[in-house]
């Protein structure tokens, strides 16, 4: 039995409950992307694990998003969107199942193996609930409904820490590896919930699928001509690393500049992600009256900053630094996206696909940081977040010159 209208709408004629669904499935992209640092100080000390094998951990997750995208793609293209998003919850929940053996087995390499192929999962919804919100409803609100969504995923990643956290490590006493156990049965059932909701529910059709006509590229260069687009997509690389830093390997650095235990780490490490809640709906308004590229600009700028105070001073002051750039990293990644796609006509579609590529950044970044903490420390390290931090900055205050370099056809 259907549990919603057998009608098939079109676009704009979404019921609640399907908008509740895919909001639901934001809410869980963005809680278990934050998953693995509520963990990583524990495997770093249980498993007695240098900083570069800790960072696989983070790799691993980003490495999906550079081997899946294109994957992906031929996927949601050959099955559609909702087969797709209900294969993509499915695979998630997979990744997430595989948490249980390797926590009998005690394995570092299983859990490994388990955040790939969640991550894997993760790569599809990511790149096809992102532009389906946008086409459920008024075209004129397409902006404020993924904004929304954005919203509901950094809800979902600021309580992973506190929630995860405190079951985890906390709730449990010792038996951590039992409860990560029931921890993960939960969120892969959770997964498996919404894929088999997702899946009876007529959802509405996504005009995108119907656009197979639109004509391709002409040119092998594409939007590999546009000088904002190139540079676009090497920020977002680059930038993407940084931001892996900051979200997922935050408790050793703060256990070893605060002195703190692990679960006062990961509490302290979820203050990330309040500011980027505060952040995206702060910066969603001021870009209505603010340039993009200088918001980007001077918010890069200042996460730079606070993360050189952190480098400098360390303790409570370093702590609560970091905590901060979540607030100005918040807009980095929808700006970076929108700059990078600006004003390139029947070449926008093969640039989006390529700066989800660029994500993959994440993978390449982390390793690197790792190396230089086991040569040096955690805090010479995050050298390796502000070099991103600034070159994005850059990016943002001299996109209007890029822009306006383009030859005059190119715009056209």
């Amino acid at each position: 039995m259907r549990i919603v209208n057998k009608l098939k709408k079109g676009p704009g004629q979404a019921s609640l409950y399907q908008y509740l669904l895919v909001y639901g499935i934001f809410f869980m992209l963005g809680f278990v992307w934050n998953l693995f640092n509520v963990l990583a100080a524990f495997f770093q000390e249980t498993f007695n694990l240098s900083n570069t094998e800790t960072s696989l951990g983070t790799s691993l997750s980003f490495l999906a998003f550079f081997l899946m995208s294109y994957p992906a793609k031929i996927i949601i293209s050959r099955i559609g969107t909702q087969k797709a998003i209900t294969w993509g919850s499915l695979i998630s929940a997979f990744g997430l199942l595989i948490f249980i053996p390797a926590s009998y087995i005690q394995s570092y390499s299983v859990y490994l193996a388990g955040l790939f192929v969640m991550f894997s999962g993760i790569t599809i919804l990511q790149t096809i609930c992102n532009p389906y919100i946008g086409e459920l409803g008024n075209r004129k609100t397409r902006a404020a409904r993924i904004n929304f969504a954005q919203g509901i995923g950094a809800i979902g990643a600021a309580l992973t820490a506190p929630l995860g956290g405190w079951f985890m490590l906390e709730l449990f006493g010792d038996q951590i590896f039992g409860a990560i156990k029931l921890f993960y049965l939960i969120l892969s059932g959770i997964f498996f919930l919404l894929a088999i909701m997702i899946r009876v529910s007529d959802m509405p059709v996504n005009p995108v699928e119907n656009r197979h006509n639109m004509h391709e590229p002409a040119d092998r260069k594409g939007a590999f001509q546009y000088v904002h687009f190139v540079i676009g997509f090497v920020i977002m690389f680059i930038y993407m690393g940084a931001e892996a830093i900051l979200y997922q390997l935050m408790t050793p650095y703060f256990k070893e500049i605060g002195r703190i235990s692990n679960a006062e780490a990961v509490r302290m490490s979820a203050y990330i992600f309040y500011g980027l809640m505060a952040g995206r709906l702060l910066g969603a308004s001021a870009m209505v009256k603010w340039k993009p590229s200088l918001l980007l600009g001077i918010f890069a700028l200042a996460a730079a900053v606070l993360v050189v105070v952190s480098m400098s001073i360390g303790g409570q002051v370093g702590i609560y630094s970091i905590a901060l750039t979540g607030f100005f990293i918040s807009i980095m990644f929808a700006s970076i996206f929108s700059l990078a796609t600006t004003n390139l006509g029947k070449y926008t579609n093969q640039a989006s696909s390529m700066l989800v590529m660029g994500i993959s950044g994440g993978f390449f970044i982390p390793l690197l940081f790792g190396m230089i903490a086991d040569s040096f420390s955690l805090r010479i390290s995050l050298v390796i977040v502000v070099i991103p931090l600034i070159l994005t900055s850059l990016y943002g205050f001299t996109f209007n010159i890029l822009l306006k370099s383009q030859r005059p056809q190119l715009l056209s």
